[in-house]
């Protein structure tokens, strides 16, 4: 093993030793959730959604982690449109096409025809602080100038304990695809913004 990776291990072990065991347990149960959501087949509850609708957070999850494990391919083209988890309607596979299908948005919504794109995110969701973030959350970056500069991520959970760094689930681009990566907080804060689904429970 080298040093890089000792060096990690270890301070992991100490940061989960150091904690109450009560906040340790926590935490590893939280680890454990969240890798096994990835690794699972995706739960009915998944698929037995009201689109437009009311959602939990494991469906949203679930939806998302659906795209991750099939490696959807990233395009920008409505007529690239991809089905969601059970095959009820289809979304164009960007980064806000992707959060408007782990979202249950529904694009045959009168009037919308599409999934939603970055700028028409604040319609459908809250600011929230970055403290109240939660699973199933989104990380929004707006730039009105230049619209084809903005993003938008999906919280998976929190990484650490002290909250300072997030796993997220993104349709990322033409290179990268799908995937799953850490982001921190510090890093992030100042370009992006954490909002919440209104119809999220």
């Amino acid at each position: 093993m080298d040093h890089a990776k000792l060096t990690h291990r270890r301070a992991r072990r100490d940061m989960l030793t150091g904690m109450p065991v009560r906040h340790r347990l926590s935490w590893i149960l939280t680890l454990a959730t969240a890798g096994a959501v990835l690794a699972a087949p995706p739960p009915a509850a998944a698929a037995a959604v009201h689109y437009g609708g009311t959602i939990t957070r494991n469906q949203v999850i679930a939806r998302a982690a659906d795209w991750l494990r099939r490696g959807i391919q990233y395009s920008q083209s409505n007529a690239d449109a991809r089905w969601d988890v059970n095959r009820g309607r289809r979304y164009r596979p960007d980064c806000s096409g992707m959060v408007s299908m782990a979202w249950a948005i529904d694009p045959a919504a009168p009037g919308l025809g599409r999934a939603l794109v970055t700028w028409e995110i604040p319609a459908v969701a809250n600011r929230v602080r970055w403290a109240d973030v939660r699973r199933g959350d989104a990380l929004l970056h707006l730039v009105p100038r230049d619209r084809s500069q903005e993003h938008v991520q999906l919280v998976q959970a929190w990484a650490n304990p002290a909250r300072t760094r997030l796993w997220v689930i993104e349709q990322s681009s033409r290179r990268y695809d799908m995937r799953r990566k850490v982001v921190t907080i510090a890093a992030v804060r100042s370009a992006y913004q954490p909002y919440r689904y209104r119809w999220i429970r």
